[in-house]
């Protein structure tokens, strides 16, 4: 196989990444001389969900993809659909959410329902076998499938991230649903008997693994990858909700007596 740990360079998305860390730091000033300044924090979230597109993106997870394994490429959507965009709007402080939240277009497709629907097509269209395949054998569908991927990430997200929109319970039971949604197509990659994607079964793999190991070990990995974050997020989302319940006055709480 040919160099393994070669960077990619893909234009389109530098440019599509520049324009977003040109136009985040416009926002920024603009609120900075409102008298609203933006936390070191949020410029942080935001400058890692952009250099986590951009290690996805042109890294050698992104060579690795294309030209020899599986596992990298689902490695490579994990962090393109739910790594990077929650870091992204943890980036936004809530008035920059609100100014994108007014929009009634904004609105319909963060609404939750809506969120989870799309991501959930997303997620399951394009790991169908025919259009993987054609995705990597045809430049302007992977590019598509990378950008759904980031659209309905940030759309699945938002619920989430931003406040206001759910509850912290309805937090807790949002990813819930999705987590439970999702592994299927985990375990369908996993145990799936023969090689689901036909331009991998013939591509070099490190170490000379069958196709049918790094589709397992692809499988395991989306799963724990995917799941791990999700659980992290569940666990935040019952602390707070643990932390808004002992907050509450005694008399605001249900089935306590008042004086």
């Amino acid at each position: 196989m040919t160099h393994p740990w070669q960077l990619v360079l893909d234009p389109e998305w530098a440019i599509a990444l520049a324009i977003a860390a040109i136009d985040y730091a416009i926002v920024v000033s603009t609120y900075e001389r409102r008298g609203e300044p933006v936390s070191t924090m949020r410029r942080l979230a935001f400058a890692s969900g952009l250099f986590m597109l951009a290690l996805a993106l042109f890294s050698p997870i992104e060579h690795l993809a294309l030209h020899s394994m599986l596992s990298f490429h689902l490695l490579q959507n994990v962090m393109i659909g739910d790594w990077a965009p929650p870091l992204l709007l943890l980036g936004l402080t809530p008035a920059m959410a609100c100014a994108l939240g007014s929009r009634r277009w904004m609105g319909f497709l963060t609404r939750p329902s809506v969120a989870l629907i799309a991501w959930l097509v997303v997620w399951y269209g394009t790991h169908l076998p025919p259009f993987y395949d054609f995705a990597l054998t045809h430049y302007w569908a992977l590019g598509f499938e990378h950008l759904a991927f980031v659209v309905s990430g940030l759309m699945f997200w938002w619920p989430e991230i931003v406040d206001g929109v759910l509850t912290a319970p309805q937090k807790v039971g949002y990813l819930g649903i999705a987590l439970v949604a999702i592994t299927p197509l985990d375990l369908l990659v996993y145990l799936a008997h023969h090689p689901l994607y036909s331009f991998y079964e013939h591509t070099p793999k490190l170490g000379s693994i069958s196709a049918l190991a790094d589709q397992q070990i692809a499988g395991v990995g989306m799963a724990f990858e995917a799941n791990t974050v999700f659980m992290a997020v569940i666990i935040v989302a019952l602390f707070r909700m643990l932390s808004d319940e002992m907050d509450q006055p005694a008399g605001g709480r249900p089935g306590s007596v008042s004086a």
